[in-house]
């Protein structure tokens, strides 16, 4: 599994701090990956603005108990939709497990609980999926362990937190004020 967080670190050049995009600095992981092009694929192209915060829903003893936490933070919505997809099929595949199924046997490809591409998460072959793909994929697979009354189990979701930060101008205002 390619740790996410080891695979670049996002910086903001001077230029993103009079509001332009941000831009990715070295690579440090671009190797593992086979390259740029792939970590781009990861990263996705964000028009910035946004943090993308998961939670992460747990329950056991047929959802007797249930929780929701806070998870992980990502800088693109891209990041975070690769996340959820790779979770929620994690999860899917230890109930999978625990019940002694096949991925086929819960997961359809037609019908109201589709799941499209109709497999476990795979890196190499979901970096080239686009992103309402990732997403549909991502619910999917997670709506699979309510569809099946999991009697146990975790669903990953995330949304979008605007980071409402003061840019160069007001700041400069602010201090000449």
């Amino acid at each position: 599994m390619v740790s996410v967080e080891g695979v670049a670190a996002l910086t903001w050049t001077t230029a993103a701090a009079a509001g332009c995009k941000r831009r990715m600095a070295s690579p440090v992981g671009a190797g593992r990956l086979g390259g740029e092009a792939k970590l781009r694929k990861l990263v996705g192209c964000d028009e910035g603005g946004h943090m993308y915060e998961c939670h992460r829903y747990a329950w056991t003893e047929r959802r007797l108990k249930c929780s929701t936490s806070p998870d992980r933070k990502f800088a693109s919505r891209r990041m975070a939709l690769l996340y959820v997809a790779k979770m929620n099929s994690a999860s899917l595949q230890t109930y999978l497990q625990e019940c002694g199924k096949q991925w086929h046997d819960l997961c359809k490809d037609t019908g109201i609980h589709a799941v499209q591409p109709n497999k476990p998460f795979d890196l190499e072959g979901f970096l080239d999926l686009p992103d309402d793909v990732l997403d549909q994929y991502g619910s999917a697979v997670g709506s699979a362990l309510t569809v099946n009354k999991a009697p146990q189990g975790s669903i990953y979701r995330f949304t979008a937190v605007p980071l409402a930060t003061t840019d160069v101008e007001e700041l400069v205002r602010i201090l000449e004020a």
